[in-house]
């Protein structure tokens, strides 16, 4: 008996990311994003502690990995890609886009929300992609889906009345949206916060940024300081990979070299 519940252990938590995700999901359709917000952040937490807890128990298995990669679709793709979606049926639109009066409806309003959803769709192929991808074990290739969920979590609670009230909203929510989905997916090398050991050398990058992050959420709260944090995780990548000193380009050049 006790062996089952040891193997089921990171499984119990990877279905606790599942409904948070669902919650999630909920909270979001009636427009409350900050509870939408907060259960993406529960959902993040058993994310982390059930593969923490896979590798603690040594337990892991193929199909707790199928399972991480569909609790991470619903939690880090479909709420937030809902949070997008009620935000984009609420905001005001630009004048171009005013209904013509022969229309018994919105056609702009009831067509445009729904690109939101390419955002779900994206990540469900980041996922796929990670699964298979040899090279992200020490570190990401593209945006991990975690941290564009809270990006857009944490930049929507942050900001709810600009959204709303802002007729340029429409076109800044959607160029960031099809920013999102092309870095999900992006060959972009990004670090990771997976620590061998916890010695400063070699980990300078990651002490440092969890150090950061400590800092903006605590001057800026633990909603509205994601979307900062998620920023600058993206903009310290893309300077490493610029300077060569992202592990991935690093890997490509000895590659090279050997060829």
């Amino acid at each position: 008996m006790s062996n089952i519940i040891k193997r089921n252990i990171p499984n119990a938590l990877t279905c606790s990311n599942l409904i948070s995700g669902c919650i999630a999901t909920c909270f979001a359709f009636t427009g409350d994003a900050k509870m939408a917000l907060i259960w993406i952040l529960a959902g993040a937490t058993f994310d982390f502690f059930d593969g923490m807890s896979a590798r603690f128990l040594k337990v892991s298995s193929p199909i707790g990995k199928e399972l991480d990669s569909l609790a991470d679709c619903v939690t880090f793709g479909v709420a937030p890609s809902t949070m997008v979606f009620y935000e984009l049926m609420v905001i005001d639109y630009p004048s171009f886009l005013t209904t013509p009066e022969a229309f018994s409806f919105d056609p702009y309003r009831t067509f445009i929300p729904f690109l939101a959803f390419l955002m779900a769709a994206f990540s469900a192929l980041r996922l796929a992609k990670f699964n298979i991808d040899t090279r992200q074990t020490d570190s990401f290739i593209g945006l991990p889906t975690p941290a564009n969920a809270l990006f857009w979590g944490s930049l929507i609670v942050t900001s709810p009345a600009w959204l709303e009230n802002n007729a340029g909203a429409l076109v800044y929510i959607l160029v960031l949206l099809l920013l999102s989905c092309y870095l999900l997916v992006s060959e972009i090398p990004m670090f990771a916060l997976k620590f061998k050991n916890f010695k400063w050398q070699g980990n300078a990058i990651r002490h440092s940024f969890i150090i950061f992050t400590a800092v903006v959420l605590i001057t800026f709260g633990v909603l509205k300081g994601w979307w900062i944090v998620i920023a600058c995780y993206f903009l310290i990548s893309l300077g490493l990979l610029v300077t060569g000193r992202s592990k991935i380009t690093k890997m490509n050049h000895d590659k090279e070299q050997k060829l």
